[in-house]
């Protein structure tokens, strides 16, 4: 073989090599990979650059606790919304269970560096072991477009009694069961207010009457409270029939109907289902609060009865339940009435029989010996062969009678029986 074939041989292997080498080099080549797409940004709310630099909102504390405030007092707390990015920051106040109030600032801009206030204001409508509500600020920030805010505490009532349960003060008289006055005394008081006065109290019943001074600073720490006061509520049994009752004191108070703040009388939205009632607690908007004690008791007086077996008697309603029996039947019952406080046999003056099918007898027993008590038989009696007839809580039978006893002028017992 001469040089020039040799030659020509090698640069063939050459070129194929190189051909070899340029193919593999192409293949190892991978496509570039395509833009990732930026996040669009929700309709109205503050746009965000989608090549930088970014903004970045900063709050140091997005919860905040009230603690233990009063129903209808407004309190309210700053938050501190800081810009620690390049560029300004854009706020916009969103979706709010509170009312919610951004600072001044121009056109919703935060500069760099800069920071503004958020303030939130809560004014609870009803007590609440636990409240919480929330403010939504959308931003520019990429990594910050939705910042929530919350408030959160305790709601109880502007005004504590003794007796107070669910929001209904409610106080028990002892027993009358003499001509003396009885009493009870509770206390009104408060842990929020340094002051308040009672201008008054008025009773829906001429027998109770009430008086009132304020608490000893020995009894303010006890309720732990700024002031309050102690009222006694006084009956007169002569002017209570006998049998359970239940009466009001409305307690008038200087305390205003609205505690918020000068200047922050506006409208505030609530979350749903939040409770807008109060019970014991009654006034109209702008003017001094009321507050309404129901004051319960029972009189027994002088007389004194005793059912027989089998026959359900409640004292303090004077409510006597004959329960079921066949019509057909009909139903007899013997009740004794130990009466006291007088030495002349008891006499019915007038009598008052509703539904007028019932009969009743009251007759004397001349064998029964006490120097200080009268005992009396009474017969109670539903005919037999009657048609089925049912009395119960909202349409009771009664037997209301008018004696000569100067302390048991009026006595009524009520009727409840199902005849089937």
């Amino acid at each position: 073989m001469n040089l020039r074939a040799v030659t020509a041989i090698i640069a063939l292997v050459i070129a194929l090599a190189g051909t070899v080498w340029l193919g593999r080099g192409n293949g190892d080549i991978q496509p570039a990979a395509p833009a990732p797409k930026q996040a669009e940004t929700p309709k109205g709310r503050p746009k965000i650059s989608p090549t930088g630099p970014y903004p970045k909102a900063v709050v140091d504390k997005p919860l905040y606790n009230f603690g233990s405030m009063a129903v209808g007092q407004s309190l309210s707390h700053n938050f501190i919304l800081k810009n620690e990015g390049e560029v300004p920051l854009e706020v916009q106040k969103g979706e709010t269970t509170c009312k919610c109030t951004l600072s001044e600032m121009k056109e919703n801009m935060v500069a760099p560096g800069e920071s503004i206030k958020i303030e939130l204001t809560w004014t609870p409508k009803s007590p609440q072991e636990h409240f919480g509500q929330t403010a939504t600020i959308h931003t520019n920030d990429p990594e910050n477009q939705e910042i929530k805010l919350q408030i959160e505490g305790m709601a109880n009532n502007l005004i504590a009694f003794t007796g107070d349960y669910e929001g209904s003060p409610h106080w028990s008289l002892p027993t009358m069961a003499t001509t003396d006055p009885v009493s009870f005394t509770g206390k009104i008081h408060t842990k929020y207010l340094d002051e308040f006065k009672i201008l008054g109290i008025e009773s829906s019943k001429q027998g109770l009457t009430s008086k009132f001074k304020p608490l000893t600073a020995e009894e303010l720490k006890e309720v732990d409270a700024k002031c309050g006061y102690s009222i006694e509520a006084i009956a007169d049994p002569k002017q209570f029939s006998l049998g359970g009752f239940t009466e009001r004191l409305t307690v008038k108070t200087d305390i205003p109907h609205d505690l918020a703040p000068p200047g922050t009388e506006e409208k505030h939205d609530h979350p749903e289902g939040h409770d807008h009632k109060h019970d014991h607690e009654h006034a109209e908007p702008g003017g001094p609060r009321t507050f309404v004690i129901q004051v319960s008791g029972n009189h027994t007086g002088p007389i004194r009865i005793v059912p027989t077996f089998g026959v359900q008697w409640n004292p303090q309603s004077m409510v006597l339940n004959l329960g079921e029996f066949p019509a057909k039947e009909g139903k007899t019952v013997i009740l004794s009435m130990f009466v006291e406080g007088t030495e002349q046999p008891l006499e019915i003056v007038d009598q008052e029989i509703s539904p007028d099918f019932l009969e009743f007898e009251m007759k004397k027993d001349d064998k029964f010996e006490s120097k200080t008590k009268q005992r009396y038989e009474l017969k109670l009696a539903v005919p037999a062969e009657m048609s089925p007839v049912a009395f119960g809580r909202t349409n009771r039978a009664k037997v209301k009678l008018q004696t000569n006893h100067p302390d048991a002028k009026e006595i009524e017992l009520r009727i409840q029986f199902i005849s089937l």
